[in-house]
Formats: structure tokens, sequence, C-alpha cells
């Protein structure tokens, strides 16, 4: 597939770079890009060498969210459906990449792109970056933002911030627990590659087992999730050949 609206490289570390590219639109997404991204990531999560994804935007800006070119479509296709679709049903496809995601926001991430960042594991921000969700200011309920906020910064913040007239700017947002730092534009590459640095070093296949765990944990149980930890100890084991830790060395 040849993408018209997005970029996407990988170096011989095994770090993807997908890049939103279009920035006279100030890399608000469309079908075509929608469709792009989808293609994309499941490439990824079937390339086993691929250890980490960053996700950035062209030209200064992250994402401005869906085009407006497109909203009245998008309502209008909807409203067509029998029974509603589920909020953010086109664009979870960052949520189901299988290794680390990072999102390198800088200037604009709005609306659905602000999903798209929520999405990622991580989140780094330069400091001209403003968040601003808009869903609730303009009369419509927000989408994922509903589910990763609260998680992120606590019910009373992520209800403050989803009513904001007017973007959050990147140290409030930091403080809300929103990003996981913020760097001037400049340094975000580098602040970029110290992240990723550790997921470059380990086990891709590990990384991924422990990513697939943590996911599990967030709604799961203590006790399920250490049944999932056994299952995969135990299938990691049958992958070396069926070694045993050494006496002494068995995880707890």
């Amino acid at each position: 597939m040849t993408y018209t609206s997005i970029h996407c490289e990988v170096d011989d570390r095994g770090c993807a770079r997908i890049v939103l590219h279009r920035p006279r639109q100030l890399n608000a997404f469309d079908d075509t890009m929608l469709q792009e991204l989808q293609h994309c990531c499941s490439r990824l999560n079937d390339d086993s060498t691929i250890r980490v994804v960053g996700v950035s935007g062209a030209e200064g800006n992250f994402c401005s969210g869906r085009d407006r070119d497109e909203l009245s479509a998008v309502a209008a296709r909807d409203s067509g459906r029998s029974l509603p679709s589920s909020g953010g049903h086109e664009s979870s496809m960052f949520r189901a990449l299988e290794m680390p995601t990072v999102a390198l926001v800088d200037g604009v991430c709005v609306g659905g792109g602000l999903g798209f960042a929520l999405q990622c594991d991580i989140r780094i921000s330069t400091s001209r970056a403003r968040f601003f969700d808009g869903h609730l200011v303009n009369g419509m309920a927000p989408s994922v933002a509903s589910w990763y906020l609260p998680r992120l910064t606590g019910m009373g913040a992520a209800l403050r911030f989803l009513a904001a007239p007017r973007p959050t700017g990147a140290e409030e947002a930091r403080a809300l627990g929103l990003v996981d730092a913020v760097v001037e534009p400049e340094l975000l590459e580098a602040e970029f590659l110290r992240v990723a640095e550790p997921f470059l070093t380990a086990s891709p296949a590990l990384v991924r087992h422990t990513k697939a765990l943590l996911r599990a944990g967030e709604t799961g149980t203590y006790d399920g999730t250490m049944t999932q930890v056994g299952l995969l100890r135990a299938v990691e084991r049958l992958r070396k050949g069926g070694a045993v830790p050494p006496a002494g060395k068995l995880g707890r």
C-alpha cells in the first residue's frame, strides 16, 4: 500500500516512526489517513523485529483532529447505522500496537488528535504544545478521552480539562498527568531516543509480552494477571528448549 497522508520509517534497531503528514490541514485526519494508519499499524504488529514506535506530526503540529471537510459526511454515515457506532471505532489503531508507543507532541493536539496521543503508552510534549478535547464545548460527548483521562488525571481533573473552553498548555498538561515530559522543540528527538533506548536493547518478544501483561492488568484481577504471568513464563521456557531457571533465580 502506498501512503499519501502518513510516512513510516523503520531503522535497523527496530525503531519505527509514524509521521502524520497533512501539514496544510495541521495534520487533521481524514478517512484516507485512518485507512493508511490501520494498514501501517497492522504491518508493524506483524513484524517481530519492531521494538518501539514513535508517533509525531509534520511541520510543528501533532494533529488537529478530524478534517472538518468530512465532519458532515461522518455524521451522516454514523446516523445511518441501525445500531449506534462505538466512539473511537475508526481510530483505535495506536492502542492496538503490541510494542511500546511514544507520542511526540508538538503544536496543536486537538480532538481526535488528542485521542491519538492518549492511546500511546508514553507522551512527550514540547513546551509550545497545546492540548484541547473540544467535544464538550461543541455540544458533543467526548470519545476515547472519556476512558483515558480519568485513569491518567483522576476524575476531577479530567472533568475540568474536558470542560475547559480553551487549550491547555504543556506544563499544565504535565501537572495533570496528561504528558510524561516537556522539552523544548529542538530537544524532542533526543528525548524520544532517550526514552526509547531501553526498549531497543531488550528482547522485542519479551517487551511485547510485558505490555500485554500490563494491559491485561488494567482491568483484570491480581490472581488472573499472575496466572497469565505463569503461562507466559511457561511459553518462554518452551521456546528456550524447556530450560528451567537455576535455583535461587526464580521470580516472585
